[in-house]
């Protein structure tokens, strides 16, 4: 079981995967993030290795941009736990609590900003994947589209996440907005790794 006050990073993985199975946190979102940033890991892998063997600036730079979405990914899980903690928190609240609602209001905010983050650092992730196919040498081209197919479905669980605290916003318009780009990334993530296989497999 987890350590609360430690980073959730620095947890050993069985631990991670055990409080995983047991507890309320962390949950699909962060899980999400993790498999996400693991996903990038092996896109990188492929990339990296290539570069050892015939170093170029085009590579490179995908490298860097891998590298810095890699760090940009990682804080989002603790973000994501912070986020369902804080919902609940507001959730359990004394129904006669005259700022109840509006805690509601502001915690599902959060909620679906959080994996709508995630969510856009996902569809980078993805795009920088398909940019990287022709960089990347053929024995480790498995690796790099299992780590395509494991950012596509950390996207797909993250946007699971907004579709079910759209509801609790505060107006309509903000519910709408939510589902719209929910839809959007999901559209483009599908795409994108359609491309990646079908790339891969000629």
């Amino acid at each position: 079981m987890t350590d609360n006050t430690t980073p959730l990073w620095q947890h050993r993985l069985s631990d991670f995967r055990d409080t995983v199975a047991r507890e309320p946190m962390p949950g699909c979102g962060a899980t999400a993030v993790v498999s996400a940033d693991l996903g990038l890991a092996l896109v990188l892998k492929g990339l990296n290795l290539s570069q050892q063997h015939d170093a170029s600036a085009p590579r490179k730079a995908l490298i860097d941009e891998g590298e810095s979405l890699k760090q940009r990914l990682a804080p989002l899980a603790a973000e994501d736990v912070a986020a369902f903690e804080a919902f609940m928190e507001a959730v359990g609240r004394d129904e006669s609590d005259a700022g109840r609602r509006a805690a509601i209001h502001a915690a599902a905010e959060t909620a679906v900003e959080v994996p709508l983050k995630t969510a856009q650092l996902c569809d980078a992730a993805l795009a920088l994947a398909q940019q990287a196919g022709e960089h990347i040498e053929s024995q480790f081209v498995s690796d790099a589209v299992a780590g395509a197919r494991l950012i596509h479905a950390a996207l797909h669980g993250v946007l699971l996440n907004v579709a079910a605290n759209a509801g609790q916003l505060g107006s309509d318009d903000a519910r709408d907005r939510a589902l719209h780009a929910r839809d959007g990334f999901a559209q483009r993530g599908d795409a994108l790794l359609a491309a990646i296989a079908d790339t891969a497999s000629t």
